[in-house]
Formats: structure tokens, sequence, C-alpha cells
């Protein structure tokens, strides 16, 4: 490959970068936020903070590589890529309650709370994905 392709390919993802960060820090906040409201958690802001620093990492190993897929063919608010991220959500959180609860049992899969913070985690990154990359990269 040419070094100015090479060039241009940099130049391009190094615009899109904060999209996918300001995507990223968007969707753990919302997340954190509803799992602190609900679980009826009294540490407040301090909890949200917290929490989103256990949520980047699913995001950013199930989800980031996803969406980064489907930058490639942008869909703004497509159902398709919703239905994919609650697909790739539902082992991100099932291994993420595992670690957090060091329990690896299929116990949680019977669970209301699983399906629905897999639901809400799918939710919030398709929404955010919708609104700061989609619009971005059908722009371009």
């Amino acid at each position: 490959m040419e070094l100015w392709k090479i060039s241009q390919k940099v130049s391009e993802l190094s615009d899109v970068i904060p999209y996918y960060f300001f995507s990223l820090v968007s969707s753990c906040l919302s997340l954190s936020t509803v799992m602190v409201v609900f679980s009826l958690d009294t540490w407040g802001m301090i909890g949200i903070i917290v929490n989103s620093f256990y949520v980047v990492i699913p995001y950013l190993l199930f989800a980031v590589p996803v969406q980064v897929l489907f930058n490639k063919h942008p869909g703004k608010f497509s159902l398709n890529y919703f239905f994919l991220y609650i697909f790739f959500s539902l082992p991100a959180v099932f291994i993420y309650s595992s670690v957090l609860n060091s329990d690896f049992s299929m116990d949680i899969l019977t669970t209301k709370n699983f399906y629905a913070i897999s639901l809400l985690a799918a939710l919030f990154f398709w929404f955010w994905d919708s609104v700061f990359l989609q619009k971005k990269s059908s722009a371009s």
C-alpha cells in the first residue's frame, strides 16, 4: 500500500475517534445511571462513576468492534443493528455478571435483571451510536 493511502486512512480514522469516545462514554454513563437508580443504591454520583468503569470493559470488548463494523455501512437507528447489539450484549452481560459475582453458573440466565441489563446495554449503545457515529458516517 502506498504511503499516501495509509496517511489518508489514518486521517479518516482520527476524525471519527472522538465520536467513538463520545458514544462509549455516553453509553456507560446512561447504563450506570439506570443501574444505580433501579438498584436504589445510595452511592449516587459516585456509584454512577464507579459503575461506568466496570461497564466500559464489556462495551470495549463486545460493542465497539461491532460498532466499527456497522459504521462501514451506516444506518441511523437501524433496527437490524439494534437486534445485533442485543445479540452481542447477552454474552457480554453474562460474562460481566459472572466475573463480578465469581459465579460461572447458568443460574444468571433465569433472572429478569440479566435480560433487562442486556436489553438496556444494547439500547443505550445503539442509541448513542446512532446519534454520534451513524450521522457522522452518513455525512461523509
